[in-house]
């Protein structure tokens, strides 16, 4: 199970924010889940969650997605309580009323019936909503490459789905092969975690598959699951927030 909860927090005209409020939120959320299961989030190498916040006028979109209904139960539903009506950040002393609260599901299957098992075009126009970075080797990547792409999105799958696995070395080497990018628009920025400064960037690409339809369409799978798992590094604490903005068409007036 996918599920992604959106919470609507209310802002004053002269109160600033951006993305990297994101990792403060972080800690809000550690502190609505139960003790023993966020130790167990703290020690896993991999995360069944993603979360990352956009700024719309004087309100922030917290968008909270988890990759399994065992993470749905213990991180989504806290937060769902009636009760948990504000929230307090402790490092700016301001509390953020909640004016909304939105859940959205789907199932696996529902997904891979939507996109692997559709025909998809050839195109996919990708953004990159908060800032997304990629570790190599032991530095930070700021630079997108569809290899990189790729291989985050079927780890992050590969780590959570429980029925079947996508990674693979020729299966990779094929979406490299017959996949190239089109077109894009990003810029550098970074994103503050505990005074550290991660390179990163955002901006949007436009991705053309070449290859056969069942390639094509593993990549609109991935592509989807990716709106839920988030790309690149840091994830959970709001880095790679990606939106698939337009299928079937390049998107090239942006």
């Amino acid at each position: 199970m996918l599920s992604r909860l959106t919470i609507i927090l209310e802002t004053k005209e002269e109160q600033s924010f951006d993305v990297n409020i994101s990792s403060l939120l972080h800690g809000v959320l550690m502190e609505y889940i139960d003790s023993y299961y966020a130790e167990s989030l703290h020690q896993a190498g991999w995360k069944p969650y993603s979360q990352y916040i956009e700024c719309k006028g004087n309100c922030i979109y917290w968008h909270i997605q988890t990759l399994s209904e065992d993470s749905k139960n213990n991180i989504l539903c806290p937060l769902l309580d009636e009760k948990f009506d504000r929230v307090y950040l402790k490092h700016k002393d301001r509390y953020l009323n909640i004016s909304d609260k939105q859940l959205t599901e789907v199932t696996y299957q529902q997904l891979i019936d939507e996109t692997y098992f559709k025909d998809s075009g050839q195109f996919f126009n990708i953004r990159f909503l908060t800032p997304c970075a990629f570790k190599s080797r032991g530095k930070y990547v700021l630079m997108p490459t569809l290899k990189l792409i790729y291989q985050s999105l079927m780890n992050k799958f590969d780590s959570n789905a429980v029925d079947f696995s996508i990674k693979s070395d020729e299966v990779l080497e094929q979406l490299e092969t017959y996949s190239e990018i089109v077109g894009y628009n990003l810029r550098s920025t970074h994103f503050h975690l505990e005074g550290v400064r991660i390179p990163s960037f955002v901006g949007r690409i436009g991705i053309k598959v070449h290859g056969p339809q069942p390639l094509v369409n593993l990549v609109h799978f991935m592509l989807a699951f990716g709106e839920y798992s988030g790309v690149g590094i840091k994830c959970a604490l709001g880095m790679g927030g990606i939106r698939i903005i337009k299928k079937g068409g390049l998107e090239t007036n942006e």
